[in-house]
C-alpha cells in the first residue's frame, strides 16, 4: 500500500513538474533591461501539433482565454518609447496578461537604434528574449530567419492560430500571409497590419484657398493652370498688405514628401519616392528618372524656379525653418506647399485655415497620377531561437491580433479612451465621404503624448481600415490635421497605375548585389534632380546624366530587381 502511495505521489509530482516546465520559469519580477542566461546551443526546435498542441498540458484549446492553464513567463524585447510611462503597469500589458495568463517581462531596446542593438546582440552571441518586437525590413527579417536567429512560423500559422485566422477571414485579408513570406518561402513575423488611407496616398500638395478667392481664381487642374496661379500669387498681392512678400511655393528638405518633385512629377510620369522602381505595362521593372517624361517634369519645375515661383529655400531649409515661414505672424506669405500632412502647422494655427488640398494635376501629355504607397502588413514581432517555448510565444502574438487588443494598441483603453461607434455617431467618420462609416469613437486621443494605455504600436496587431483612423469619428473641427487629410484623400485615391511594384523580397545575395548600386543611384538621382531644377545642371547635359546612370550600374540593378520580382509574383499566383 505504501509503495502504491509513493508511486502515485511521484507521478503527481512529475506531472506538476512538466506543466511548470513547459513555459519559462525565470523570475517573474518585470524589470527593464533584464535578460536570460540562455546560450546559442540551447535553441529550441519545437513545432506545433496538427490542430494545435497543448504543449504538455500548459496550453488551453485554441480560442480559450487565458491561453495557458498555469501562469508562466515570456520576455519581449521592444524599443523604449518615451511616451509610454511604464510598460509593467501599462493598460495594454495588463490586458494582454489577463487574456493570456502569461507574465510578461520586458527587455528594453533603444528607441532610435533598436535594430542596431539587435544586430549587436546577435553578432555578439547574447541571449535573445523569447520575442523581439521591432520594425525590420524584409531583408533583415529574411537574413535573421535564414541564419536561424528567428524561427519559421509557417506551421504555427497553420496549426496554432485562432485570432489571426479569425481576423483575416472576417475582413477578407487573405493576402497578408503572402505579403509577409520571405524569399525562402518561410514566414518569420507576426505583423502589424494598420493601413491608413492618409498614408497610402501621401504625396499631397496644398494651396491657399483664401488667395484664390481674393484673386477670383479657380482651383488649378493642370500644370499650366498651376503656373498661372503661382504667377498671380507673386504679382497681385493676394494677402493685401501692399508688400511684395508673397512666396508662391515653398518646401523643405527633411519633411514628409515636402519636395516639389514628389507631387508634381506625377503630372509627367508615375513617381514614388518610397520605392525606387516602377512597373511598366509590359511587366518590365523600370525606373522613372531616366525617361523623357522625367526630363519634361524637371523642365517644368526649372521654369517655376527661374521665375521665382519656387522659393530657393525649398532646397536648403529644414523643417523648423519652414515652419517659421508658414506660421509668419505678420501676414500669410505662403501660397502653396507640398507635405504629407497639415500637422506641419501648429495644432491651433490660424495659417492652415487658409489652405486646402490641391488635387493631382494633369500634365501637358494628359498624365495625372497619384502615388500609392505600400500599406500592407509591416514586419513587427518575431520568435527568437532562444525562446523557451515557441508555441506559447506564438499563441501570445496570435492573441495580439484579437480585435479589442488590436484597437487598444493604437487608441488605448476601451470605454475610457475609445468606444465602439453607435447609431448616433453615424455621419461623423473621417472617411464618411468614401462610404466608410465611423466604427470607433475616440474619447481621449493621446497618440504621440505621454500615456500608460498602449505600446505605441510596437507590437503585432490586425487593424483594418475600419478599426484604425479610417473608422474614427471626428470632433467637427474642419482644420484638424487628420480631418484635412481625410478630405484630401478621395481626390488622390485610385489614380495610380493598375499594377505598381510595392514589394520585392530579396535574398541576401540579391541584396548584396543591388544595395551598393542603389545607394549610388539614389544619391546621384536626387542630387541631379535638384541641380536640374535650380539650373546648376543645364539640360544640355541630359545625355551625360543618362550615361552616368548606366555607369553606376542601372542595368544590373534592374536585372536583379526583375529576377526577384518575377519570383515573388510567381509564388503569389
Amino acid at each position: 500500500m505504501r509503495k502504491k502511495r509513493l508511486v502515485s505521489l511521484l507521478s503527481a509530482l512529475l506531472v506538476m513538474f512538466l506543466v511548470l516546465s513547459a513555459c519559462s520559469t525565470t523570475d517573474s519580477s518585470k524589470t527593464s533591461g533584464s535578460g536570460k542566461s540562455k546560450g546559442k546551443d540551447q535553441t529550441k526546435e519545437s513545432a506545433p501539433s496538427e490542430g494545435g498542441s497543448d504543449n504538455g498540458g500548459i496550453l488551453n484549446e485554441l480560442g480559450m482565454e487565458p491561453i495557458v492553464k498555469k501562469s508562466c513567463t515570456l520576455t519581449i524585447g521592444l524599443p523604449q518609447d518615451t511616451n509610454v510611462e511604464d510598460y509593467d503597469t501599462n493598460h495594454y500589458t495588463q490586458l494582454l496578461e489577463k487574456k493570456s495568463g502569461i507574465d510578461i517581462k520586458f527587455e528594453m531596446l533603444p528607441a532610435k537604434d533598436a535594430g542596431q542593438k539587435l544586430a549587436v546582440m546577435i553578432s555578439g552571441g547574447s541571449a535573445l528574449p523569447d520575442i523581439i518586437s521591432i520594425g525590420l525590413s524584409d531583408l533583415e527579417v529574411y537574413s535573421y530567419g535564414s541564419q536561424g536567429d528567428f524561427i519559421p512560423l509557417n506551421d504555427y500559422y497553420e496549426n496554432s492560430s485562432f485570432y489571426f485566422k479569425r481576423a483575416i477571414e472576417e475582413h477578407g485579408l487573405d493576402t497578408i500571409l503572402k505579403d509577409i513570406t520571405s524569399a525562402d518561402g518561410n514566414i518569420y513575423t507576426v505583423p502589424l497590419y494598420n493601413p491608413e488611407y492618409g498614408n497610402e496616398w501621401d504625396h499631397r500638395a496644398w494651396i491657399n484657398k483664401t488667395w484664390l478667392e481674393a484673386l477670383n481664381l479657380d482651383m488649378p487642374k493642370t500644370t499650366d493652370d498651376y503656373y498661372e496661379v503661382l504667377k498671380a500669387f507673386k504679382e497681385k498681392d493676394p494677402n493685401g498688405n501692399n508688400k511684395a512678400d508673397e512666396i508662391p511655393y515653398m518646401g523643405h528638405i527633411n519633411g514628409w514628401n515636402s519636395q516639389p518633385q514628389n507631387f508634381f512629377m506625377n503630372a509627367f510620369v508615375y513617381y514614388n519616392t518610397a520605392y525606387n522602381y516602377i512597373l511598366s505595362d509590359n511587366g518590365k521593372i523600370d525606373i522613372a528618372a531616366n525617361k523623357d517624361e522625367w526630363k519634361k517634369g524637371l523642365q517644368y519645375l526649372n521654369k517655376l524656379y527661374k521665375e521665382e515661383l519656387i522659393s530657393p529655400l525649398t532646397f536648403t531649409q529644414d523643417k523648423s525653418q519652414f515652419q517659421q515661414a508658414i506660421e509668419n505672424p505678420d501676414a500669410q506669405i505662403i501660397g502653396s506647399i507640398t507635405t504629407g500632412s497639415m500637422s506641419i502647422y501648429q495644432t491651433d494655427s490660424k495659417r492652415k485655415e487658409d489652405m486646402t488640398f490641391l488635387p493631382p494635376l494633369t500634365g501637358p501629355d494628359g498624365i495625372c497620377w497619384s502615388t500609392k504607397r505600400y500599406q500592407g502588413p509591416a514586419n513587427r514581432s518575431y520568435i527568437t531561437k532562444d525562446a523557451e517555448d515557441p508555441e506559447v510565444a506564438f499563441r501570445l502574438l496570435d492573441l495580439m491580433c484579437d480585435t479589442e487588443l488590436s484597437i487598444n494598441s493604437r487608441f488605448g483603453e476601451m470605454d475610457k479612451d475609445w468606444k465602439f461607434a453607435t447609431e448616433e455617431d453615424k455621419g461623423t467618420g473621417l472617411y464618411e465621404e468614401m462610404g466608410i462609416p465611423a466604427t470607433i469613437k475616440v474619447v481621449n486621443n493621446h497618440w504621440g503624448q505621454p500615456q500608460n494605455a498602449e505600446w505605441a504600436d510596437a507590437q503585432a496587431a490586425i487593424r483594418p481600415y475600419q478599426y484604425g483612423i479610417g473608422g474614427m469619428t471626428w470632433d467637427g473641427n474642419e482644420y484638424d490635421s487628420q480631418y484635412m487629410t481625410a478630405q484630401a484623400v478621395p481626390s488622390y485615391i485610385d489614380k495610380a497605375p493598375e499594377e505598381v511594384v510595392m514589394r520585392v523580397p530579396f535574398t541576401t545575395e540579391e541584396n548584396d548585389r543591388v544595395s551598393e548600386i542603389l545607394s549610388s543611384l539614389t544619391t546621384y538621382i536626387n542630387e541631379s534632380t535638384q541641380r536640374f531644377i535650380v539650373g546648376d545642371m543645364p539640360f544640355s547635359e541630359w545625355d551625360n546624366y543618362i550615361s552616368e546612370l548606366d555607369n553606376i550600374g542601372l542595368k544590373e540593378y534592374l536585372d536583379v530587381v526583375q529576377q526577384a520580382y518575377d519570383r515573388y509574383k510567381k509564388s503569389n499566383k
